[in-house]
């Protein structure tokens, strides 16, 4: 790659720039200019923020039958200072031209002054307001460098200076266009990407997994498509870049192993639907509901509001206990003990009744109460019952039947045993120093 600058060029555009710094700016008119300029700015902004204060809150509380007419209305109001400044400048300049004196620099202010509000007021109807000031300050800057009177030459310069890949030649100008007409089919990407998934959202035949998964591959197809015109679009042969794709090639097997594994694995796990947004699943300690499925990591929220987020490969190659994978119905088990004096048949009886009243153990199947030992202290039990909403959390409903056990075993006087030892001391035999 060649990079080539036109010396000659860029000395011819600074001689410009200074013979118009000379002839333009220092002198004592350019000076009073300048303070005139400035007073009429401080003019515009002391008496223009009371009125932009009052007449924004008079549109804000106002209804317009169309939102374009309020958002124009609001982004002038907004530029009041602006205009008055404008006023102010305009009334001057007229002042000074009855003298015949050089106006150069407040005409210049006026110019630019008057382009920027055009420009705002035009911009203001774009929603995204990111967008609407680029493009404001990018039409600005171009407007701005036509009344200066700079705008050929800056082109000019911009064509002369460049490089080369291969036998493409790349100039500084070919790659501004270049970057202006990515970013603008980037954004139409990414609004069209948002529509399509909101279409698909509304296709009832179409699970959430396939959904998503339709959507990512929809979007970076899109990408790959744009990344292609823009090339394209000034000049770049695509099998130039050989060289660059092998290298890239080697960085994905070394640096960017992880990166693709875990991309490859996120569309692995919403093409075969094993974990899909909102199941409940569990991974070593981590219990919680999918969030969301990304291109490297899945969102998985615990009860606690604690937020983990797990690679896509590890979910591929660990083993994952998905709650909710066929149906959300699942088992819980509370085990427990009492003396040895109760009646194992009343126990049993007494507490599955117990439970039947709280409001997440289901119905059908009927919770159960099964006698899985006899331990040193107590008489071993365990209930299992049934929740289909595991989402909701698991410790809170276990504690519900924990308390349920514990009044259901008080009212009827059965004990819960604690364990108990009992230590035997054996009294040592005489040392010969203590026999009589």
């Amino acid at each position: 790659m060649e990079f080539q600058l036109n010396i000659e060029m860029v000395q011819q555009w600074l001689g410009i720039f200074q013979q118009w710094v000379y002839i333009h700016i220092l002198s004592w008119v350019i000076v009073a200019q300048i303070v005139i300029l400035i007073a009429s700015r401080l003019l515009g902004e002391i008496i223009g923020r009371p009125a932009r204060k009052s007449i924004g809150g008079y549109i804000t509380n106002r209804s317009f039958p169309y939102v374009l007419i309020k958002s124009l209305l609001t982004h002038l109001v907004r530029l009041i200072p602006l205009l008055l400044s404008i006023i102010f400048l305009w009334a001057t300049l007229l002042i000074f031209q009855r003298f015949e004196i050089s106006i150069f620099i407040m005409k210049l202010a006026l110019n630019l002054s008057m382009a920027w509000v055009i420009v705002q007021l035009a911009t203001s109807t774009i929603p995204d307001r990111y967008w609407s000031r680029l493009i404001g300050v990018l039409v600005w800057s171009l407007a701005a460098l036509n009344i200066i009177g700079l705008s050929d030459p800056f082109i000019a310069l911009l064509r002369s200076t460049g490089f080369s890949i291969g036998q493409t030649r790349l100039t500084l100008l070919s790659v501004l266009q270049a970057v202006i007409i990515l970013l603008v089919l980037l954004k139409g990407v990414g609004w069209l990407s948002r529509y399509i998934e909101v279409r698909l959202n509304g296709v009832p035949g179409l699970n959430s997994s396939t959904r998503l998964m339709l959507s990512k591959v929809m979007y970076i197809t899109m990408v790959i498509m744009v990344t292609i015109i823009v090339l394209n679009s000034v000049g770049i042969d695509l099998t130039s870049l050989a060289f660059f794709s092998g290298a890239i090639g080697v960085g994905v097997g070394f640096g960017l192993q992880k990166v693709v594994s875990n991309f490859i694995s996120g569309l692995i796990l919403l093409s075969d639907r094993s974990i899909k947004p909102g199941d409940v699943i569990q991974l070593d300690e981590a219990v919680g509901r999918v969030r969301i499925m990304g291109g490297r990591y899945v969102s998985v929220v615990t009860r606690d509001e604690k937020e983990y987020l797990i690679p896509n490969e590890d979910l591929i190659t660990q083993q994952v206990i998905n709650w909710s994978y066929s149906n959300r119905i699942i088992r819980l088990k509370v085990p427990f003990g009492v003396s040895y004096r109760s009646d194992p048949h009343q126990v049993i009886k007494l507490v599955v009744s117990s439970v039947t009243d709280i409001a997440r153990i289901l119905k059908d199947p009927v919770p159960v109460c099964l006698l899985t030992g006899f331990g040193d202290s107590s008489i071993d039990f365990e209930l299992r019952f049934w929740i289909k909403d595991p989402q909701n959390g698991v410790s809170n409903v276990i504690g519900d039947v924990l308390l349920a056990i514990w009044d259901t075993l008080k009212q009827n006087n059965i004990e819960i045993p604690f364990p108990q030892r009992d230590l035997h001391f054996k009294t040592p035999f005489p040392t010969p120093e203590e026999e009589p």
